[in-house]
């Protein structure tokens, strides 16, 4: 399989000499494996789990919350002419993309569907794990669905040997009803020789809410993106991702907030780290469509360089068509400042092992709101070998 993917679109368009309006992934003589999701160990009594759905049943799916979207869109293209929301491509907006969608369609790859029964609060997560081989090339897709009135957290963990070669590519897609909560987690652990890409698309009723925790801690190339639709009234997105990126790893990353309904809530969080010779490209937008008065947005992102040699991009947008809304973005870049330097040095830790523990400190906020606590010790001691 060849091919080369256009993906992570900033909604927005800025100078081109920039580099940062999308990115590509170039797929070259990859011997794709298409596999259903892992299933989980135990599947909790109010969740059904289901392989080879197809992507006709999704399309089902989300037929109605699509019909929601393209009835408040009509006639209403976003800045710069976007319609990007009554774009047919997709059955579910996502962050990297609709040629995304186009690999997964074009590889057959089967669907998986995990629903939380209406009503149900599942207290215990549903814990799926890929583990690659030295030479597996693969590729995923699940979607979640939480019905009315339901709350579902899924954990979602990658992990290979330290040396082994290959490709993981997974989409995720997400629909929350009425109601209902949706707790997703990723975490990335895989070897520096794997090209890895995570898209992740859902939508949010009446209030609803979806929650993600991602963090991206190894693989050599990687490219991340989730778009998540604030299609209903009080409905709210909340995001925390960490990333570690050292030697010469890049990380590619475009999430989108679309605030449609009235009196939405988004929050996204990005923390980092970068070393060596380590690249990162970020692009942050809160997009507040027409009718969405009396919505609220937040992104904030904190980059640590640890080397003047790291190449650290960061666009953070708001795209607004509303007039009564808070949007609020924000950016702390920079190296670790002399003064905490030199309180470290004052107590006797030297410089190497104060950026140690400042890496640390980083990236284990955010592990700490992972909901389990061997997973926050397979991450701590994840950092701590590769550091």
């Amino acid at each position: 399989m060849n091919s080369v993917l256009k993906v992570n679109h900033l909604p927005a368009l800025t100078y081109r000499f920039l580099k940062s309006n999308d990115s590509e992934i170039e797929i070259k003589d990859f011997n794709v494996k298409v596999v259903n999701t892992p299933e989980p160990e135990n599947i909790p009594s109010a969740v059904t789990f289901k392989n080879d759905v197809t992507e006709k049943d999704i399309t089902e799916l989300f037929a109605d919350i699509n019909e929601k979207i393209a009835s408040k869109r009509i006639g209403l293209p976003g800045p710069n002419g976007d319609t990007s929301l009554l774009n047919e491509s997709q059955t579910v907006k996502t962050g990297m993309g609709a040629e995304i969608d186009n690999l997964m369609k074009e590889m057959n790859v089967p669907v998986s569907l995990i629903t939380a029964e209406e009503g149900y609060i599942v207290e215990e997560p549903v814990v799926i794990s890929y583990a690659l081989n030295d030479g597996d090339y693969v590729l995923g897709n699940q979607v979640i669905h939480a019905k009315k009135n339901s709350e579902i957290t899924v954990i979602m963990e990658y992990d290979s040997e330290a040396e082994s070669n290959g490709f993981l590519g997974v989409q995720t897609r997400l629909l929350a009803e009425e109601g209902a909560k949706i707790n997703l987690v990723k975490v990335q652990m895989l070897g520096e020789k794997i090209t890895h890409f995570e898209d992740i698309g859902g939508v949010c009723d009446t209030d609803a809410d979806i929650e993600t925790i991602n963090m991206q801690l190894g693989a050599g190339k990687t490219w991340g993106g989730c778009r998540v639709t604030l299609l209903g009234d009080s409905s709210v997105f909340n995001n925390h991702t960490g990333y570690l990126c050292r030697h010469k790893q890049s990380y590619d990353m475009n999430y989108v907030a679309d605030q449609m309904g009235k009196k939405t809530q988004s929050n996204m969080v990005f923390r980092g780290v970068l070393l060596d010779e380590a690249e990162k490209t970020f692009r942050g937008t809160l997009d507040f469509k027409s009718g969405s008065a009396g919505s609220v947005g937040d992104e904030q992102e904190d980059t640590l360089l640890l080397s003047p040699d790291v190449i650290n991009r960061t666009v953070p947008v708001i795209l607004c068509e509303e007039e009564d809304v808070d949007g609020r973005h924000g950016a702390s870049i920079g190296q670790l400042g002399d003064d905490t330097l030199f309180y470290m040095e004052s107590r006797g830790i030297d410089e190497e092992t104060a950026k140690k523990l400042m890496i640390r400190a980083r990236m284990e906020s955010i592990a700490r709101m992972i909901p389990d606590e061997a997973l926050i010790i397979r991450i701590q001691q994840f950092i701590r070998t590769i550091l």
